[in-house]
């Protein structure tokens, strides 16, 4: 257990003068940085998407990002309860719910799965 509080060691690589180099050893050539190939029109993923919006978030509400995502949500629901009713609001997020685990699963990460089977289990006993 002491092992945990200690703090990893930190390592400087400086680079060798000239003169101490070896003469059988060649520079490496010197390689242009990594670019990343233009955006092609249609074909942006998901992830990036949302990694563009969530950094929008942070610069626009720097602090209060999941306080303002998590309003709107709030906000989207009530609306939702207004148009279609309670029941039918809470058969959409059962569904939603359900939805969201199952592609859990097949992602390999069961998170809602765990959660349900952790508070089942917490009940019984």
């Amino acid at each position: 257990m002491a092992d945990e509080f200690n703090a990893p060691k930190m390592t400087i690589e400086q680079e060798k003068p000239a003169a101490e180099a070896s003469p059988h050893t060649q520079p490496a050539p010197e390689t242009p940085p990594m670019v990343d190939p233009a955006p092609q029109a249609g074909k942006t993923s998901v992830g990036a998407y949302f990694g563009k919006v969530s950094a929008w978030f942070k610069r626009t509400f720097p602090g209060k990002e999941y306080a303002v995502i998590f309003g709107c949500l709030g906000f989207v629901i009530a609306v939702l309860i207004f148009i279609i009713g309670v029941w039918r609001a809470l058969i959409v997020a059962a569904f939603v719910t359900v939805g969201v685990a199952v592609g859990q699963i097949a992602d390999g990460d069961p998170k809602i799965v765990r959660t349900i089977r952790r508070f089942i289990s917490n009940r019984r006993s």
